[in-house]
């Protein structure tokens, strides 16, 4: 069989499905593995001890009968000479904090790999990409098999280690969409929903733990596992990259770099050996409007995504009245966040059914770009119905909170890379997405300034701000409509006129 070959196409795409999905976005299940590493008692040493008369029950909150509250390395303190007992409060502020930093800080690095993995791509192929990736997927899934409360410190290297390893199976399995002329949006689309459901591995371990598999033997599997993906990386993958095949007719796709060259240059009406000749470099690519307002698209809803994933545990505890609730929502979260196998595919539908409807367009430019402009547009709907709803902090809402993110995570990341896919180089694609997730994991590190600032007031605050502040991704949108209408204009004139 040899790599890369368009007869086992199919072959391929469920075969990186499957690979996105074992291995692609377990940082995403980070609401399961931190109700894990509490029970398990990891930074309670940050946490005060509180002492109670022995007769009095000790609760999370610890308000009943304080007497006094000092810090102490036991976790658990008997006192029976003057009939007090100590316990440290499982949910102090500063434990939340190291927690949420550990989160905020390998999101950064998780969006940091892309964008190295990227580069990788972008000058040695797909080959070198996964292998180094696998490296790095193995280290950081052994740092969290070892990671106790001896060795705390292994949480930040571990998950971000999974999380950027992870990443590279979506952005090189990606590419195989440039084997399908006809839904390609929906493979893209296949891809990120195998990415999506993958922080069900983070749940299956959790479910695990709570039946007697401890988390470390849970890992050591994991990385055993992973060396699976070397079949893929040897003997159905290409070397190098993947080209889109070129257009025969006038009813396929025009070629990507024909859109490019439209965004990226003041010539109009060229010909194919004008558009050739005039083929963008990286730079002009990176440098248009429309891939600059695509970063700032995905930054600021990517922002609000992370926020509430790091946010989730804290939230629950403060909206529901028990740890087994917590639990039970935690679990129900990421059941529905599982189901973004069938949303990202839903959402590449999406795009695909109006690129259909676009696609008797006269000009070139709004045959590719008008299909994106209604998904983009819900995807920022989504997220703002999302964040609506959790300002009324009911615990009756947190269902259709859960499936709103649901959708909007699905659409949000089908079309960071359909975007790019359908309006730049192919070869182009490792790199320009690279730079894209850095950028949001860079403007996400935001959020940990938004939780410091909800602990300090309250989370109400922090969501209506959120809520606010996401009607500014509309300006994408709105954009890449007023250039499709100035391109039909501008185009329907030259093709008159000759």
């Amino acid at each position: 069989m040899t790599p890369g070959n368009p007869k086992y196409r199919f072959l391929y795409a469920v075969w990186g499905f499957l690979e996105c999905l074992g291995f692609g976005g377990l940082i995403y299940g980070w609401g399961s593995l931190v109700y894990i590493l509490k029970d398990e008692g990891l930074y309670l040493d940050l946490c005060p001890l509180i002492y109670q008369n022995d007769t009095a029950s000790f609760n999370s909150t610890g308000v009943s009968n304080v007497t006094s509250i000092v810090y102490q390395v036991n976790q658990t303190l008997e006192m029976s000479d003057i009939g007090l007992l100590a316990k440290r409060d499982p949910e102090c502020s500063d434990r939340n904090k190291r927690l949420a930093l550990a989160f905020t800080v390998a999101m950064a690095m998780f969006c940091v790999g892309c964008f190295i993995l990227g580069q990788v791509n972008f000058k040695f192929g797909i080959r070198v990409t996964r292998l180094a990736a696998a490296v790095v997927f193995i280290v950081g899934a052994l740092a969290m098999a070892f990671l106790s409360n001896d060795t705390p410190f292994l949480l930040f290297p571990g998950l971000s280690m999974l999380g950027a390893g992870g990443i590279a199976y979506l952005v090189t399995n990606m590419q195989l969409s440039m084997l399908f002329p006809k839904g390609g949006s929906a493979v893209v689309g296949l891809m990120c929903g195998g990415f999506d459901a993958s922080s069900g591995v983070q749940l299956l371990i959790k479910i695990g733990y709570e039946n007697g598999i401890s988390r470390q033997t849970s890992y050591i599997i994991l990385a055993c596992t992973h060396l699976l993906t070397l079949i893929s990386t040897f003997f159905f993958l290409p070397k190098g990259f993947f080209k889109k095949p070129p257009a025969h007719g006038p009813d396929e796709v025009a070629g990507d770099t024909d859109v490019a060259v439209k965004l990226t240059s003041k010539t109009k009406g060229a010909d194919d050996e004008e558009r050739e000749e005039n083929k963008p470099s990286l730079r002009k690519c990176m440098l248009s409007p429309v891939y600059i307002l695509h970063v700032v698209w995905l930054s600021i809803l990517q922002l609000r995504f992370y926020f509430f994933l790091g946010s989730l545990n804290v939230t629950l505890e403060t909206i529901l009245t028990s740890n087994s609730k917590v639990s039970h929502y935690t679990n129900v979260f990421m059941y529905i966040l599982m189901c973004g196998l069938f949303t990202s595919p839903f959402a590449g539908v999406v795009c695909d059914f109006f690129s259909r409807l676009f696609a008797t367009s006269e000009s070139l430019t709004r045959r590719q770009l008008m299909p994106l402009v209604f998904p983009l547009a819900l995807t920022t709907t989504l997220c703002i119905v999302m964040s609506g709803l959790i300002l009324s902090e009911d615990p009756t809402t947190l269902y259709a909170v859960f499936v709103f993110l649901l959708f909007f995570r699905s659409f949000m990341y089908t079309l960071a890379a359909g975007l790019i896919g359908a309006v730049f180089p192919g070869e182009f694609f490792g790199i320009m997405y690279g730079i894209l997730i850095i950028t949001g994991g860079i403007i996400s590190m935001f959020q940990y300034a938004l939780f410091d600032w909800a602990e300090a007031t309250e989370f109400m605050q922090v969501n209506l701000f959120l809520t606010i502040f996401m009607v500014i991704t509309y300006v994408h949108p709105v954009y890449l409509w007023f250039t499709c209408r100035r391109a039909e204009t501008s185009e329907s004139f030259t093709v008159r006129k000759q």
